[in-house]
């Protein structure tokens, strides 16, 4: 078999971008033993691999966002091992929660609203 495969990151920000890719892909699946073995193998990668190259980099803000986000996949595992949501995705190495809801307005319906004041006066 061939290495070529395997996805091999230019540098270690590379890598921390791929590893929000797939956290972001599997963070709302269903809780399964395969998807907990991957989360804890990803974030050993991180806290492991990524953070000792990015010390080599000369990045060590690089790894203190390395460790952060595998410390963000540890808080995603336990909360949902106690069944409870986890709303938001990670984005720049963050977790961004969706806290706003939004509304979509059918704009073609407009002619069965109710009249203001100002166009009842005007009749």
């Amino acid at each position: 078999m061939s290495e070529s495969r395997y996805y091999q990151p230019k540098d270690s920000k590379d890598a921390m971008r791929y590893v929000e890719g797939l956290f972001n892909q599997y963070s709302d699946a269903p809780l399964t033993d395969a998807i907990l073995q991957y989360n804890q193998k990803l974030m050993r990668y991180l806290q492991q691999d990524v953070a000792q190259e990015a010390l080599r980099e000369g990045q060590p803000n690089r790894q203190k966002t390395a460790l952060q986000m595998a410390d963000i996949m540890g808080q995603w595992q336990r909360a949902r091992l106690l069944g409870k949501p986890f709303i938001g995705k990670m984005k720049g190495f963050k977790i961004k929660r969706n806290s706003h809801t939004r509304y979509h307005v059918d704009q073609g319906r407009r002619k069965n609203r109710q009249p203001t004041m100002r166009k009842t006066m005007h009749k």
